[in-house]
């Protein structure tokens, strides 16, 4: 833990971090710490258990509940999601990724619930460097902080796809299609339902859509990582950036599959250990364990490797590194396959997923070992996370 301390500590001083909490649980020993600032004027201590916007650190929990109703024959891994959202039925795709979006053709298939999960269904974001994602931007997909799930999925069922479903490992809203088709199967709210199946069972009291007013002095600030100037700034509210994606602490009717829930690092530790062996503290189990070990196995075929995620400002040149180099992809988390230069230390099976402000969490089943970090950074410096990791199974 001293090591891990020290690198946070030596991030903060070369300014490129404010501040972070950590949990590390190992073999149910439980190391909570936290270091540094809540902000950047005042230098305000960033206190235990405060609250952070996890952004696609909310997609993990959406999957999780996904696989728990498909147990429950709500609906099946290999549905066409026109079954449940018939907006899609007539489905296109571009010819190329170049082609406008008059120059399509229909879809040969349907996306499924698994290509959802996969990110392999053909959909994108409106972040990534291709011109469907410009068209995302320009029709505003989920900038708005009071537009319905419902509103936003029926929006993108008018645009086609980017590629034919199946094709290719891109990262996209495709989780956010996924909530919207459990609300329709259960005709229920997506909070409600991630609530009575996982919330309330891991005793996650403080994860939510919304902030209660009593609640938002601990909501911790955004701020983002200047490379050129390397330092911390405040935002910058560029097009084709995902901080323009609406992501309100106060609006009780708000939700998404993508992004969206606010949380704490005690919270989502809870989420993580379950992850270990598919039970809550009581052993009672939220998922079968085939069904666990289905989510955290590779699902992608060799033909779509390497997965990489990219946007419209990302730079390849020397110091270029792909983060998912020697990943594969479950249904709903990396899960590591190989160890690569990226990723020397990490053990083989280790799984979880990130967020788009430097909040990231694993599980690595064979040493029972989870874990949780969290900041409020984005594009963060990759030696933040990188040394996070790396402490953890270097010193195991």
């Amino acid at each position: 833990m001293d090591n891990v301390r020290l690198d946070f500590q030596k991030h903060i001083d070369a300014g490129r971090c404010n501040g972070a909490e950590w949990i590390i649980n190992y073999k149910n020993n439980f190391y909570h710490e936290v270091i540094g600032f809540n902000d950047l004027a005042q230098k305000n201590k960033l206190n235990k258990n405060s609250i952070y916007r996890i952004w696609s650190m909310t997609k993990p929990i959406v999957g999780f509940a996904a696989m728990q109703l498909i147990e429950k024959n709500f609906l099946s891994l290999d549905d066409t999601i026109d079954k449940y959202l018939p907006n899609f039925k007539k489905l296109k795709k571009l010819k190329s990724l170049t082609s406008k979006l008059d120059d399509n053709i229909q879809v040969d298939n349907i996306p499924t619930i698994r290509q959802l999960l996969q990110h392999t269904a053909g959909f994108t974001y409106n972040s990534s460097n291709n011109f469907l994602a410009a068209e995302y931007e320009n029709k505003q997909l989920f900038h708005s902080s009071s537009s319905s799930l419902e509103e936003e999925i029926d929006s993108i069922s008018g645009l086609p796809l980017l590629y034919e479903p199946g094709s290719e490992w891109h990262y996209s809203i495709s989780i956010d299609i996924l909530a919207r088709i459990l609300e329709v199967i259960t005709k229920d709210s997506l909070l409600n339902i991630l609530k009575e199946n996982i919330f309330h069972p891991l005793e996650m009291n403080q994860t939510n859509f919304f902030i209660s007013d009593d609640e938002k002095t601990n909501l911790i600030e955004t701020f983002e990582y200047n490379s050129v100037q390397t330092k911390l700034t405040d935002l910058t509210l560029g097009t084709r950036k995902l901080i323009l994606y609406g992501y309100p602490p106060n609006n009780k009717n708000y939700s998404r599959g993508g992004h969206g829930l606010f949380s704490t690092a005690t919270d989502y530790i809870k989420f993580a250990t379950m992850l270990i062996n598919g039970e809550d503290k009581n052993c009672k189990p939220l998922v079968n364990k085939d069904t666990l070990q289905s989510m955290r196995s590779n699902t992608l075929s060799r033909n779509l490797f390497p997965i990489e995620i990219t946007s419209i400002n990302t730079v390849k040149d020397q110091n270029y590194e792909n983060d998912l180099d020697g990943y594969g992809w479950g249904l709903g988390f990396r899960v590591l396959m190989n160890n690569t230069p990226q990723n020397k230390y990490g053990v083989i099976g280790e799984f979880g997923w990130s967020g788009y402000a430097a909040t990231y969490f694993l599980v690595d089943p064979t040493n029972y070992l989870s874990a949780v970090l969290m900041m409020q950074t984005l594009d963060a410096d990759k030696n933040i996370k990188k040394d996070f990791y790396n402490n953890i199974f270097k010193n195991l």
